[in-house]
């Protein structure tokens, strides 16, 4: 079987946060492409950092939160982030992501994010590749 590589898998459309984002729009933008997490993004596309649900999560338990003006995912986000290319091979992601706590990668060309690739996308990419192996 041949390699397979992130972009065999990566997908194109995903959430477009900025530091500036409300953290409501971010989270909207989450539940709408179903994802736990996004990398956050300059005006130039490229990567500064990454918004999670748990990251979100506090500031909804603090009702005062919104009251007081700072409602934004610069507040929030990590800016260490992990990411990958297009010609990282799936299993090198797949081990990266058992040393590493991420489940979502941004995929950068040229330091710009182009893309996403989610733990269930690598998954699913070894299991078929797992089928068709013990197939022959």
């Amino acid at each position: 079987m041949a390699k397979q590589f992130i972009s065999d898998i990566m997908s194109v459309q995903f959430p477009k946060i900025t530091p500036d984002t409300d953290i409501t729009d971010a989270i909207t933008q989450l539940q709408q492409f179903g994802l736990f997490g996004a990398p956050v993004q300059d005006s130039a596309g490229r990567l500064v950092g990454f918004i999670s649900e748990q990251q979100l999560l506090a500031p909804l338990l603090q009702s005062s939160y919104f009251c007081d003006g700072s409602n934004q995912v610069a507040e929030l986000m990590s800016t260490e982030t992990l990411s990958v290319t297009k010609a990282t091979t799936v299993v090198d992601l797949a081990t990266q992501m058992q040393q590493n706590k991420p489940k979502i990668y941004p995929v950068l060309e040229d330091e710009k994010v182009i893309a996403i690739v989610t733990r269930s996308q690598v998954i699913a990419a070894l299991k078929d590749n797992y089928l068709s192996c013990s197939a022959h």
